[in-house]
């Protein structure tokens, strides 16, 4: 064992870690699964760290291209996102076009909705349907008591099943602000159906009370995709919000080690996340859904979509070039935090690296035209 490597690791993946659970040992095993996790870890690009591009002209097809330019394996993407550009104003023509520019650039496509109701989860499996999609987030905005927002849940979250089943479609329930992670992991459990499992987002545990380390693991057993983001807990009367901040700067108060090497390792024999959507969220916020005293069946409030507001102290132009070189500045972030767990698990395995940081996806190659005609 590399007590050096041991305690680096250690140090890495407990910053922000509050309250800080027991560290995972780097033995021998553990360094050898984490070398394997990171060799290619899918890494997304989303919507919504492009929230005020995509209402200034920044389409599905630019987001698909920015994946593509910058190694990402996909996109997730939602079906409102781009305004007369969006997936749900397009017609077949825009759909099939669409699909033809991810297909030829390699690049992975999942969808995402805002709602459980019957008539958007039929809009966005006909988007799906449309564009080769099998893979869809989702989550309520029910309001009442908690007792009759989970069973309103549970039934929208059936029909979904449903669909999924006839269809080969899978869909992700994302823990949104208002139901904590037990009450969303017993609606799984209920509906015990391998087509509906979790998105675990960073931050939106602290809106409903909950540390979002806590979250992760008790919803572990049903994560297949992830929204990756840095956030700040606000203190607030009846309980916690939330800022969006850039991810790893000095603001961001969240474990993103911890949480991308737990998620990482979550799956016995192959990796269980199949998403790591990088949705840098800068000046977001969300309030308080749930507090430290509530009743035994507490009212859960009704919540517009997630927005986030015009900073309007910059000039258009500026608040778009920020918004670019967030995304670009996560993307950097995230596979600097790979490349540090591959060297110390590499130090720990005694094996060598034939690389410092994580392989770049699998795209096609950017060919060269002339070469090809010369026959080189």
């Amino acid at each position: 064992m590399d007590d050096t490597a041991e305690t680096r690791f250690r140090d890495l993946i407990q910053a922000q870690a509050h309250p800080a659970p027991a560290a995972p040992a780097l033995d021998a095993a553990n360094a050898a699964k984490l070398l394997a996790r990171t060799e290619d870890v899918p890494f997304f690009a989303h919507s919504y760290s492009f929230y005020h591009n995509m209402m200034h002209g920044f389409t599905p097809a630019d987001l698909v291209r920015f994946a593509y330019e910058n190694d990402l394996h996909g996109v997730c993407l939602h079906i409102s996102d781009g305004e007369a550009a969006c997936l749900r104003k397009m017609d077949a023509r825009g759909l099939d076009e669409l699909r033809r520019l991810r297909e030829d650039l390699g690049i992975a496509l999942h969808l995402e909705i805002s709602n459980t109701d019957r008539a958007e989860v039929d809009t966005v499996i006909a988007c799906a349907r449309a564009l080769g999609v099998t893979n869809i987030r989702l989550y309520a905005r029910h309001e009442g008591p908690l007792s009759r927002v989970i069973e309103a849940v549970h039934a929208d979250l059936a029909y979904a099943c449903e669909q999924a089943n006839k269809l080969g479609l899978h869909f992700d329930y994302e823990q949104h602000e208002d139901l904590r992670a037990a009450e969303i992991a017993a609606i799984l459990e209920r509906l015990g159906d391998p087509r509906m499992n979790a998105l675990f987002d960073y931050s939106n545990s602290l809106n409903a009370y909950e540390e979002p380390l806590a979250a992760l693991h008790i919803l572990a057993p049903f994560i297949r995709q992830v929204h990756v983001k840095g956030a700040r807990k606000t203190i607030e009367p009846n309980g916690w919000g939330q800022i969006g901040v850039p991810q790893g700067s000095p603001e961001d108060e969240l474990p993103g080690a911890r949480m991308l090497h737990d998620l990482l390792m979550l799956g016995e024999k192959a990796p269980q996340v199949i998403a790591f959507a990088l949705e840098q969220e800068v000046d977001y916020y969300a309030p308080a859904f749930r507090g430290p005293r509530e009743a035994a069946d507490p009212m859960i409030q009704y919540r517009e979509p997630s927005e986030t507001p015009v900073d309007r102290g910059k000039s258009t132009m500026r608040l778009l070039a920020d918004e670019r070189r967030w995304a670009i500045q996560q993307i950097a972030w995230n596979r600097g935090l790979v490349a540090q767990f591959r060297e110390l698990a590499g130090q720990v395995a005694r094996k060598r690296l034939d690389r410092a940081g994580p392989r770049v996806v699998h795209l096609p190659p950017a060919t060269y035209g002339r070469l090809a005609e010369l026959g080189a």
